[in-house]
């Protein structure tokens, strides 16, 4: 169950990396993939720093951390993705942004595999202390 759990997040940190990569390289692919505008000017540095920044990093730690049996980085890298979640249902109570359940539910599921790689990690590396 471990190794599956491992692949599982080591794929999903690789996708997120992938995206953040693309806001660097091609931002307008990777707007078109979120279905979001791409911004000019100022808007647009912010937004392809910010939002390849946040998909680098998060994508990184989960990937990494679940290659090297990093309990610690799967988790950060999990919460950093689960933040979203109320960032996007603010922007929908609050600032009349569009609420996209399908998103939430992706980010929901990646913080669930996180919580739960983290902890068969971190069950694997105790029990391999006191072999």
């Amino acid at each position: 169950m471990l190794n599956f759990l491992r692949t599982i997040t080591t794929l999903a940190g690789l996708g997120l990396l992938v995206m953040g990569l693309l806001w660097w390289i091609q931002p307008a692919i990777a707007a078109e993939i979120l279905g979001a505008s791409l911004l000019e000017g100022t808007g647009l540095s912010t937004q392809c720093g910010d939002a390849g920044a946040f998909f680098i990093g998060s994508g990184s730690l989960l990937a990494w951390g679940a290659l090297r049996n990093r309990a610690t980085l799967v988790l950060v890298g999990g919460v950093l993705v689960g933040l979203v979640v109320p960032g996007r249902a603010l922007s929908a109570m609050i600032h009349g942004g569009m609420w996209t359940p399908d998103e939430m539910i992706s980010e929901c599921f990646i913080v669930i595999l996180a919580v739960a790689t983290a902890s068969a990690i971190q069950r694997h590396n105790q029990s391999s202390l006191f072999r």
